[in-house]
């Protein structure tokens, strides 16, 4: 994203501020839930659904284009299951808007001469390799991951490593730093929380991790950040300090549906994807993106801590520690 797109999101963010425009700047689109993952935490790879078509995704790319979208992550699932996601991610490039990636890494080394315009690589670890095929449920899950980051470094394509914090892997976070380390890339931490087709509530309460131990791991991300000797991490201090009071956080106003949103594979169309409503959510496939956009509701919940957003969230509130992580984000 060059400077101008730089300026022109900063443009977009004011408005939606100060003028009540919605302007979703940053989109996750899901474009498979098909994935050969069985993440403890997720339930996506459980939810039977089509796989929107590569002529569907290209025209909602080209209304979000109008509507003054900077950056698509393009989810699932595992995106790289799709053969087409070199063509999606050439397409959302060549209208100007920085196309990223969620994956854990499958088929990689497959797809990867398709991906050399993607902006970043977002690959999902979960800790070492015997924690993180525990949670996968899938021996050589691991292995992918690191063959995504070495395979995307060896192509100029920018990584980072996201991490959501569990009782399994609470005790490893310095782990997944020094791997960042090693790649010359960035981590991002954010606690776990019920997605909105997620695992139920009883088996999701035994991924929690303990609440002091939490804490602890998370002082210590805290400490390293202030003393400027955690440049691998993407997390901002104050997101850092923002997410040590989970379960419970302090009051932010959040720009779900405004500017920023979750589109779904059946084109459901999310301001977030975290809470529950209890309205039917509009579906940009039948009425337009725009359209769904202006029907959103509005979302009220008690707090999240999801790297993305929350920096996002920052910003919009003018709370201006988080603007280095916000235009990393934004490169």
């Amino acid at each position: 994203m060059n400077l101008s797109s730089k300026l022109s999101s900063l443009v977009s963010l004011a408005a939606v501020k100060f003028f009540g425009r919605r302007i979703p700047i940053a989109v996750r689109m899901e474009i498979t839930n098909r994935c050969p993952n069985k993440c403890s935490y997720c339930n996506v790879w459980n939810t039977k659904a089509e796989d929107p078509s590569t002529e569907r995704i290209f025209s909602v790319i080209e209304q979000l284009k109008a509507l003054g979208t900077k950056k698509i992550s393009f989810s699932g699932g595992e995106p790289l299951l799709r053969e087409d996601i070199g063509e999606i991610i050439d397409h959302c490039a060549s209208l100007g808007i920085s196309p990223e990636m969620n994956s854990r890494g499958s088929l990689i080394e497959k797809r990867i001469a398709g991906l050399r315009k993607l902006d970043l690589l977002k690959v999902s670890v979960d800790g070492p390799e015997e924690i993180h095929d525990a949670l996968s449920q899938r021996a050589g899950a691991y292995k992918d991951c690191i063959r995504a980051i070495e395979a995307a470094k060896a192509a100029g394509i920018r990584v980072s490593i996201a991490t959501t914090i569990t009782r399994h892997n609470v005790a490893h976070l310095g782990y997944i730093l020094e791997l960042a380390r090693k790649y010359d890339i960035r981590a991002a931490f954010q606690p776990l929380k019920p997605l909105y087709r997620g695992v139920g509530g009883e088996e999701m309460k035994e991924l929690y991790p303990p609440l002091d131990e939490y804490r602890r791991q998370i002082e210590k991300l805290i400490a390293l950040k202030a003393n400027g000797s955690a440049g691998y991490m993407r997390n901002s201090l104050i997101g850092l300090r923002h997410v040590a009071g989970w379960p419970a956080y302090p009051e932010l106003e959040c720009s779900a549906g405004k500017l920023f949103c979750i589109i779904d594979t059946d084109g459901t169309f999310y301001p977030c994807d975290r809470v529950s409503y209890d309205t039917e959510l509009p579906n940009c496939f039948e009425t337009g993106v725009e359209k769904a956009l202006k029907a959103a509701p509005g979302v009220k919940c008690g707090g999240c801590g999801f790297c993305g957003s929350l920096e996002l969230n920052f910003l919009y509130n003018f709370r201006l520690g988080t603007l280095k992580e916000v235009l990393w984000l934004l490169k």
